[in-house]
């Protein structure tokens, strides 16, 4: 006898359909979505900044563009900035001073000189003078590459070791940071910065929705941090050593003198890179600190140049910024380097040749 109460039993295919449809409908709408947004985004000529763009650092990058002679920088996803090649004195590396190839010649020292504006500029830099006189003792045996960049911290500097100058294979490797690691970061510390997009974002980085959402994500803002903060900069002169004893490089650690017991410069508070003037002098010198302390801890040779120049008249020594060395500054630096190098028994020649 049939029950009209009991329930009709349907047949699982007939209970799945209806599962099977929504995921589909969900799915067509979810890209229906996605096509129409984007398209919207696109005809309103949408276009998030890249990583690379987006970057503000304290340094000036675009204004040193606009008011040098010709644009010489130029942001990049690895090291946030560098020298354009072939421009202002820079050769097909993009470095100041004379062409080089990455393959060492056989029977050369090479030596790279790491660092910031001190370095990377003169017009005539240290490392050009420790190179002529080099060519002139010595003529054939050394080789001298100035890879100091303005701006730089020792993170770049840590990042430029590691992806370009082990491929160059340098005997000697010194490292001359400190001022740009404690000026005062804007927006972002560099260890924050985000500059290379993370593997998954490669192909959506293109795509508009993406970039909209991407944007209104949240990122830990520096507040009133410096660039590098004092134990960051420590790891990263360890660091710096670490790549270099595991590639076999001798590794010299440098101090940055300075003039600020003469006066610190008022632009440095305009410019955004210090908070307050009096602290500055105690700040470098507590950078110079970290830079002895790594340097004696590792075992490699330190350079103290801030002690060394403590003793001299500096007036003669910085330009007006108290920063930067003057022709006779850097002179300075060229002979200690080249008296280092006649100690270590790597420069074979007598002291006053």
């Amino acid at each position: 006898m049939d029950n009209k109460n009991t329930p009709s039993h349907q047949s699982p295919s007939h209970r799945v359909i209806p599962v099977r449809r929504k995921i589909v409908l969900g799915i067509l709408v979810a890209v229906s979505f996605f096509l129409v947004a984007e398209g919207l985004l696109r005809v309103a000529g949408y276009r998030a900044a890249s990583d690379v763009e987006r970057m503000e650092f304290t340094f000036p990058i675009d204004d040193y563009n606009t008011n040098s002679p010709q644009p010489f920088l130029k942001r990049d996803a690895t090291l946030f900035w560098r020298p354009r090649p072939g421009v202002l004195g820079h050769n097909s590396m993009g470095f100041y001073g004379p062409e080089f190839v990455a393959d060492k010649p056989d029977g050369v020292f090479r030596i790279v000189c790491l660092g910031d504006s001190c370095t990377h500029f003169g017009p005539v830099t240290y490392s050009d003078m420790l190179r002529g006189y080099l060519d002139r003792v010595a003529p054939g045996e050394f080789e001298v590459i100035n890879g100091g960049v303005i701006g730089y911290t020792s993170f770049q500097g840590k990042r430029l070791l590691e992806t370009e100058v082990t491929g160059w294979d340098p005997d000697l490797v010194t490292v001359y940071f400190g001022w740009n690691d404690h000026w005062l970061a804007r927006g972002y510390q560099d260890k924050d910065q985000q500059a290379v997009e993370p593997p998954l974002a490669g192909g959506l980085s293109k795509v508009r929705l993406f970039q909209l959402i991407q944007g209104l994500m949240p990122r830990a803002v520096a507040d009133s941090a410096m660039r590098v903060e004092a134990e960051d900069y420590r790891a990263n002169l360890q660091a710096i050593g670490e790549v270099c004893r595991a590639n076999q490089f001798d590794c010299w650690y440098l101090t940055a003198p300075h003039a600020f017991d003469l006066g610190v410069p008022p632009y440095l508070i305009e410019s955004g890179e210090a908070e307050n003037l009096e602290d500055l002098l105690e700040i470098h010198r507590a950078y110079n600190q970290i830079v002895r302390d790594v340097a004696v801890s590792r075992g490699n040779t330190l350079v103290d140049l801030e002690r060394e120049l403590d003793s001299m008249n500096k007036s003669e020594l910085f330009i007006d910024d108290h920063i930067h060395l003057s022709k006779q500054g850097r002179l300075l630096v060229a002979k200690r380097l080249a008296a280092e190098l006649r100690g270590a028994g790597i420069l074979e020649v007598d002291a006053d040749e």
